[in-house]
């Protein structure tokens, strides 16, 4: 069932019960949205980063750095890899190639210096690709093992890579004990088999709106914990009522779910063509689940009309 069928059939109850209760009252997030500060890649960029985040009002318990690949530092750090970095803002095939020895030691150095503010007060997951060979991917899990990070994502799959190679992903996970993840662009169930029945991946993270629907997203998650492997979706193209979407679904997840990612309005008036979303969203790290028809968040379309460009004046008829 698509992502927004399932709310159009809800009939004024919420889709958590549709999807069969839930199990929870409050999902956890996990901070994944805010990049790379301007001023640099070094370490201590990285570790101020942190500090940031850590103190936002939200109180995040989980926090996802980019790094990597899934970074401009394969451009800005010379060097960084074997390579030519591509002018492209994009992150995936484009960039890909093996990493020079000060590449691999100044991503180690950065996971260090983010560990140190860290502590063991927050969980860190790192999203560092796609863009990884296999052998390099073996050595940075091995060395980030001492920094007991919650997974690394996407080394060798991942964003605007149209397969999954599974049995290269189990190579990579049974060789060390740092938790690797992938699944953002993963397209239905049956493209998540083999990760899950070779347990490939020790973490799967796909979007409601990439994996085919929310009811599919549960699928998967349920037949993830019969295999022992955790979950933790991905967020829905920074919006709103892709956030609703995933407040619902979390709900009622077994429990290997770890977080979701949380995503905001973006621009900002997103905030005010949407209701049903309480007044402060995040609290230490968590979302009470919105007990409210359907997804739970509805657009107005009096106010979201005049966001409308001019070829979209006739969307809501």
């Amino acid at each position: 069932m698509a992502l927004w069928d399932i709310a159009g059939k809800a009939a004024g109850v919420a889709v958590h019960k549709l999807l069969g209760g839930r199990v929870r009252d409050r999902v956890r997030v996990y901070n994944g949205s805010i990049r790379f500060p301007l001023a640099g890649h070094r370490p201590e960029d990285l570790a101020d980063d942190l500090k940031k985040m850590m103190a936002l009002p939200e109180g995040f318990t989980i926090i996802k750095q980019p790094i990597g690949f899934h970074s401009p530092m394969k451009r800005e750090i010379p060097n960084f890899y074997y390579g030519e970095p591509n002018a492209s803002p994009f992150h995936g095939a484009l960039d890909r190639g093996p990493i020079t020895e000060k590449g691999l030691r100044h991503f180690v150095d950065c996971v260090a210096a983010m560990k140190e503010v860290a502590g063991d007060t927050i969980g860190l997951a790192l999203d560092c690709g796609p863009g990884w060979m296999l052998p390099d991917a073996i050595r940075l899990a091995r060395m980030l093992e001492p920094y007991n990070l919650l997974w690394i994502e996407d080394l060798l799959t991942g964003d605007y890579t149209p397969w999954v190679n599974a049995g290269v992903y189990r190579e990579l996970t049974r060789i060390s004990t740092t938790p690797i993840h992938t699944g953002e662009q993963i397209y239905l169930r049956q493209n998540f088999k083999e990760l899950i029945e070779t347990q490939a991946v020790n973490v799967l993270g796909p979007d409601p709106a990439d994996v085919g629907g929310i009811a599919e997203l549960k699928w998967i998650a349920e037949y993830a914990d019969l295999h022992s492997i955790l979950f933790a979706p991905h967020g829905t193209a920074n919006g709103l009522l892709g956030l609703a979407a995933l407040i619902q679904v979390s709900a009622t997840l077994p429990a290997n779910f770890i977080a979701f990612e949380y995503t905001t309005g973006d621009p900002d008036w997103w905030y005010d063509i949407v209701e049903g979303l309480p007044e402060v969203i995040v609290k230490n790290g968590f979302i009470d689940v919105i007990d409210r028809p359907g997804m739970g968040v509805d657009l107005i379309p009096e106010k979201a009309k005049r966001y409308l460009a001019e070829d979209d004046r006739d969307f809501f008829g």
